[in-house]
């Protein structure tokens, strides 16, 4: 009976997903879109693989994908300057300073993951546009920022996930 119990709460969580997924991820709808949850989560998994493992865990983190409606999704990790130490699917852009990149906005935003990690260091949302794999318009996008300490590095890195709205 306590088997069954400690069950239930997993079974009301997981069919909540489902339904969020059934509702958003419609091809109306089609953007890789996760929940704030898993988002979070995938976040506070990498900042634990630093905290554990230190700068060898970047080639784990690099490689980690999630689904987001079907979609891959990713965690990229920057430190303070901020300068480009992952981005899984933008390679191109590892050791890169990302001071200037704006967003069509202008939104200097990895300037403002920075900004994020900074104020918040627990973690907070931060919108921008960016665009998708494969797309030539950027569109909404938000991502959850925080502040994560390698074991090994003196100084702290940003280490981030977003989901398009």
């Amino acid at each position: 009976m306590k088997h069954i119990l400690r069950l239930v709460p997993a079974f009301l969580f997981l069919s909540g997903v489902t339904t969020w997924a059934a509702e958003n991820c419609t091809s109306a709808n089609k953007v890789a879109v996760c929940s704030d949850e898993l988002i979070k989560e995938k976040v506070e998994w990498a900042c634990a693989q630093l905290e554990e493992k230190g700068k060898t865990a970047l080639l784990t983190i690099n490689s980690m994908r999630f689904e987001c409606c079907g979609e891959p999704n990713y965690v990229w990790i920057n430190d303070f300057t901020p300068k480009m130490i992952i981005h899984p699917l933008k390679p191109n852009m590892n050791g890169m300073n990302l001071t200037n990149e704006k967003d069509p906005q202008g939104k200097a935003i990895f300037v403002e993951f920075s900004n994020a990690a900074t104020k918040s260091p627990e973690g907070s949302w931060v919108n921008y546009e960016w665009t998708k794999f494969g797309d030539k318009k950027a569109t909404p996008k938000k991502a959850w920022i925080r502040r994560c300490q390698a074991k090994d590095l003196q100084d702290p890195w940003v280490v981030g996930s977003g989901t398009w709205e």
